[in-house]
């Protein structure tokens, strides 16, 4: 598994996003953020491909581009589709919700319990290599 540090979070909700910003970063990782997954497309889009996140937490209700129009377009990207991806959804499952997704886009729900999402981070990234 390779250690990542840097991770995209996509969050709407501004106090979310700072909030789990803070936590992130607390843990040593690296955090870029965005409000809609259009706006993390652009991001991505703008990264060498060296230096992608090395995970995604993706909001699924948001404007501009919803967390699952985003979903549809990074895995199907030759580039991205292999980012671990972190579902977090207030909404049903997110298994049940998008049926066929792969086995590095994991679900954890709103409210978001910390420990879980850093387990899930984890299992994918491995823990943060010192800054």
């Amino acid at each position: 598994m390779k250690t990542c540090n840097h991770i995209l979070l996509v969050e709407d909700d501004e106090d979310i996003r700072e909030q789990m910003s803070n936590i992130l970063t607390d843990e040593g990782y690296n955090v870029s953020a965005t409000e809609n997954g259009q706006l993390a497309l652009d991001f991505l889009n703008s990264c060498a491909p060296d230096n992608l996140p090395g995970c995604i937490i993706l909001d699924l209700m948001m404007p501009v581009m919803t967390g699952k129009q985003f979903l549809d377009i990074s895995l199907n990207h030759d580039t991205y589709k292999t980012i671990p991806i972190v579902v977090a959804t207030a909404k049903g499952s997110a298994k049940e919700e998008f049926f066929d997704l792969p086995d590095h886009v994991e679900k954890v729900k709103k409210p978001m319990d910390i420990d879980e999402l850093l387990r899930v981070i984890e299992a994918h990234c491995g823990k943060p290599t010192t800054r």
